[in-house]
């Protein structure tokens, strides 16, 4: 029986790829006028894009949390402030080391699904992500953290996103750790598509063809 190069599970014959680790699924691919669907694993902590959406999470939670505090009693805003915004601080610094840790015991991220079509760009969660974001919401609510459970939910409703071409207002590219991110013209939640060594070129090559009045710049990290 055939081993995964990569994690070293057993995987039955002719399998195209691996049922532990995901390794092999990311050369899954359509046509390039159809568009290209595939899987690939997304880095946690050594990505820009994963990093301040993961801050903006736990800012965007605190920030509505207390204007409900603030909605209701204003001097009960003023004193839970600073014990909200604390909170905030401390959960964003315990996201990197637990996205740290992530990345490092999944050998370089979480498996998600990416497509590039025709209609626009969109992305899927893995079964891994799903399960850390509800075990964060289960434990930030069992705290009695609201700031934690706003930032989960947040969370668990981006599991899947889509962005129409007409959408795009700006796309950035890191050719180093081959993405492309997107950002609408609401700015509100950019995206990254974190591209294979055999398909990143394809989907710059779509992007500019979809969205040919974003603006487009590559640099590095």
């Amino acid at each position: 029986m055939p081993y995964c190069e990569t994690c070293g599970a057993e995987m039955k014959e002719g399998a195209a790829s691996c049922p532990s680790c995901g390794n092999g699924a990311e050369k899954r691919g359509t046509p390039e006028g159809e568009g290209l669907l595939w899987t690939t694993k997304a880095p946690v902590i050594s990505s820009r894009p994963v990093v301040t959406q993961l801050i903006m999470v736990f800012v965007i939670a605190c920030l509505i949390v207390l204007a409900f505090i603030f909605i209701l009693d204003i001097d009960a805003g003023l004193a839970a402030a600073p014990y909200i915004l604390g909170i905030m601080v401390f959960f964003i610094v315990l996201g990197l080391i637990i996205a740290a840790a992530i990345q490092f015991f999944t050998k370089g991220g979480l498996l998600t699904e990416f497509a590039a079509t025709p209609e626009g760009i969109g992305y899927r969660a893995g079964k891994g992500s799903k399960a850390i974001n509800r075990a964060t919401l289960a434990g930030t609510a069992v705290g009695g953290s609201l700031a934690g459970a706003g930032g989960s939910l947040i969370n668990i409703s981006r599991e899947m996103d889509f962005m129409r071409w007409d959408e795009v207002r700006n796309i950035t590219v890191y050719p180093r750790e081959r993405s492309l991110v997107f950002y609408r013209r609401a700015l509100i939640f950019p995206f990254a598509l974190y591209c294979t060594p055999e398909n990143f070129e394809q989907v710059k090559t779509l992007a500019r063809k979809y969205a040919p009045d974003a603006r487009y710049r590559e640099k590095g990290w």
